[in-house]
Parts: C-alpha cells; structure tokens; sequence
C-alpha cells in the first residue's frame, strides 16, 4: 500500500452502528456536491430523519463547491449562488433530490470545522439533539466526528459519520485515483495533498496538532505509528497549503 493510500484509509476509518437512528442530520460544510446529492437521497428514503441542520458560511471550500458545482452538475447550478453561504447552496442542491417533509435548519457563519460544530449547537440552546448523523468531506471526517463531539459535549458513539462510500485511493502521482473513479474529480491535486497531509497534522497530538498537548481543539487521538511514518515521507510533497 503506497502512503498516501494509508493515510486516506485512516482518515475515511468509520464506526460502524448498524442500529443507529436519529431524527437529525448534519450536513457540514464541503466542496463536494455529489456528496450533497447523496445526503438528498439518504433523506428521502430514511423516514426516521425528521431535521436537517446545514452548516457552513463562507470559507476555505466555497469557491471549491461552486465551482465543481459549476463543472460537473451544470443543470442545477444556478447564477445567484455565487453570493451564497455554503449552507444555502447546499440546501439548494439537497432540495433537487429529497422532496421530503423536513425541519431544515442552516447555520450560514461558521467558516471551519470548530465553527461548524460550535455554531451548530448554538442554533439549539438548551434543546439540542442527542445524537445526529453528521457528513462531511470524508477527508475531514475523523476530525470532524472528534470536534462536533467535544462542542457538543456528547460521545462519540452519539454521532455517526455518514459518507456513502469509503474512499478507496489506488495511486496517486500527479493527481489521486480511487477504486472508484468517479471519485478522482472529487479534490484537485493540491487541494487534496492539503486535506490529507494537513488532517494528520491537526489529528496527531503534539504541539502541532489540534489534541491536549497542542490548541486542544479535539481530544486526544491516537495516531498508529505507520500512519506517522506514511505521514513524514508525504509531507515534502505539500509545498503550498491551499487550504487558507
């Protein structure tokens, strides 16, 4: 297995709970608009899910999303969303697809992953959910899973990741290819060596990172030693952080 590839297993690992319910789900903030279209038909079909919160203003992905919105679902993209919060376009999207009765809830400031979370709670006050399906960038799902745990002051097991399908990276030379190619559009070379190389960082619990010992944003998390080896003959490649 190449590098990269382990760091991308590591990063997409999901809990599995095969009798996990809710009646919300978090769609936080990415640039994957196929990733949105699938949260649409998952709602349509699961009649349990009663609310669906949409997170995300304008941040580092926002012109990311409008864009392969643009690119690859030019039937639904429409002009206005160019001054739209990445709430508001991901509710657009979303509503092509599910047609569902729903609470549709949007949270359209935070601008990272800690803003997601914190935000998102706050939109409740004292009557927030107890558990709740959460999307994101698989990239970003550990770390999200972690943060909107701890602001949300609710264990992990109350929360479960959600993306559909794991993405499984075959190699990655100029650009990355997954088992799936459908996925290889899904992040741009530099934006996907940011992803990859730039969660180790913030997961791996030194003075670096985003644990106890660093901006004990997340708590600890235990990052295998093989992921870290994988993680330091990787990080040379990533010579601009496009991320913002």
């Amino acid at each position: 297995m190449s590098d990269f590839a382990t760091l991308v297993e590591f990063l997409t690992i999901v809990p599995e709970n095969n009798t996990f319910s809710s009646e919300t789900l978090i769609l936080a903030g990415n640039s994957i608009p196929e990733l949105i279209l699938a949260t649409g038909r998952f709602c349509q079909k699961e009649s349990s899910i009663k609310r669906v919160v949409f997170v995300g203003g304008i941040g580092h992905g926002t012109q990311r999303l409008l864009a392969n919105c643009q690119q690859r679902f030019p039937e639904l993209f429409k002009q206005e969303w160019i001054n739209f919060s990445e709430a508001e376009i991901m509710r657009e999207l979303f509503l092509t697809i599910c047609s569902r009765k729903l609470e549709l809830l949007l949270e359209k400031k935070s601008t990272n992953t800690g803003e997601n979370a914190r935000f998102s709670f706050e939109l409740f006050r004292s009557d927030a959910p107890k558990s709740f399906w959460l999307v994101q960038d698989p990239l970003l799902q550990m770390r999200s899973h972690y943060t909107f745990s701890k602001e949300w002051h609710l264990p992990l097991a109350a929360i479960q990741p959600l993306f559909f399908e794991r993405p499984i990276l075959i190699d990655f030379q100029t650009q990355p290819h997954f088992k799936n190619a459908k996925m290889d559009s899904w992040w741009q070379p530099d934006y996907f060596l940011s992803l990859v190389i730039g969660e180790i960082r913030r997961l791996n619990d030194d003075s670096f990172g985003y644990g106890p010992k660093g901006a004990n944003f997340i708590p600890h998390v235990e990052v295998p030693e093989t992921v870290l080896a994988s993680y330091h003959r990787c990080h040379k490649q990533l010579v601009d952080d496009v991320r913002g």
